[in-house]
């Protein structure tokens, strides 16, 4: 890992923080991403849009080794870094699994679930209709239901139902 290389990061923020502590970001020019997923959520009189944060108390921060380390004195809503092996080797999303699972997050029709299970390897796909057309994930099965699978890292994986008539096998 280099100094002086982007790299996106997992910071856990303080509890009810994350939109506080994207808004600090933006105001600093951070680049940043906040996994926020519009749902249909069923009331006993109605069925309302609403706003649910994918992953809770997280949001990925794509910035320098040395600024990643002085942001958390700079913002209060964050917490600390999620690391693998100790405090001096933070978890590192590369760029294109972040950009796939951005995808999944804004353009899934279904709510997208992320598991701390690591999934088995299963078949690669590649989406091949609706508005996720193009991307590259793994199919997995969970109970009677098919998803796809985009592995995070130390995150876990993030999954989302998907119909098999959608999918056609990546012969990468």
């Amino acid at each position: 890992m280099t100094n002086n290389a982007l790299h996106w990061y997992v910071a856990y923020v303080r509890s009810c923080q994350e939109r506080k502590s994207s808004e600090a970001l933006t105001r600093l020019g951070v680049e940043h991403y906040l996994p926020i997923q519009r749902i249909k959520r069923q009331y006993r009189d109605r069925i309302k849009n609403v706003e649910q944060l994918v992953l809770p108390r997280m949001i990925f921060v794509r910035t320098f080794e040395a600024r990643r380390i002085k942001l958390l004195s700079e913002i209060y809503g964050l917490a600390a870094y999620m690391t693998n092996g100790g405090p001096y080797h933070p978890v590192i999303v590369p760029d294109r699994q972040l950009e796939d699972f951005r995808m999944m997050v804004e353009h899934g029709e279904g709510r997208v679930k992320v598991s701390s299970a690591h999934f088995s390897p299963g078949d690669k796909v590649v989406i091949a209709a609706g508005p996720l057309k193009g991307l590259s994930c793994e199919l997995i099965s969970v109970g009677d239901k098919r998803c796809v699978a985009i592995y995070l890292g130390s995150i876990g994986t993030a999954t989302l139902e998907i119909s098999p008539e959608d999918l056609i096998p990546d012969l990468q």
